[in-house]
């Protein structure tokens, strides 16, 4: 069970200055400040916490006869795709098409990213990112050099 925050007012109306989304999961997030406790004093005029069920993606969101996902699940990506599951190809069923974006920000080590690639292409995927094959992408002991995060492409031929 996890936590999150839902507005309490239309949030059509909400200002947008404050960064929420980003909240949701306060306790696993990595752009959270820490040092303040929340909900804050000014948040809890704006903000309900409620409490949500979370489901595993394998064996558990992804069903079969999806073919196309779209992970961005705010650095949670990490787990799941490192996780050995995602190294088999019939724990994705149907899915043909995957779009992700690798949060460098939470994990900066590019041997890690190629472990996820490695998990990828062992569940029968081809895979496909900007600056493939350039210089950070040969050596295990690189620290990812950019300030942004990166977009992943996977795809594979449907399951027999």
């Amino acid at each position: 069970m996890f936590d999150i925050y839902t507005f309490k007012q239309n949030p059509c109306l909400y200002s947008g200055k404050q960064n929420t989304w980003r909240h949701s999961l306060a306790e696993y997030s990595q752009y959270v400040d820490r040092s303040v406790k929340l909900p804050s004093e000014s948040q809890k005029t704006t903000l309900d916490r409620v409490e949500v069920q979370s489901i595993q993606f394998f064996g558990g969101a992804l069903e079969p006869n999806i073919t196309f996902v779209k992970l961005d699940c705010e650095g949670a990506e990490i787990e799941i795709l490192l996780n050995p599951k995602a190294s088999n190809s019939e724990s994705w069923l149907d899915v043909t098409h995957l779009v992700l974006e690798w949060s460098f920000t939470k994990e900066r080590r590019v041997e890690v990213f190629h472990k996820m690639i490695s998990n990828l292409k062992n569940a029968g995927f081809e895979v496909y990112y900007e600056g493939m094959g350039s210089w950070w992408d040969q050596d295990a002991q690189v620290l990812w050099p950019y300030p942004k995060d990166l977009l992943v492409f996977a795809l594979r031929s449907a399951a027999k």
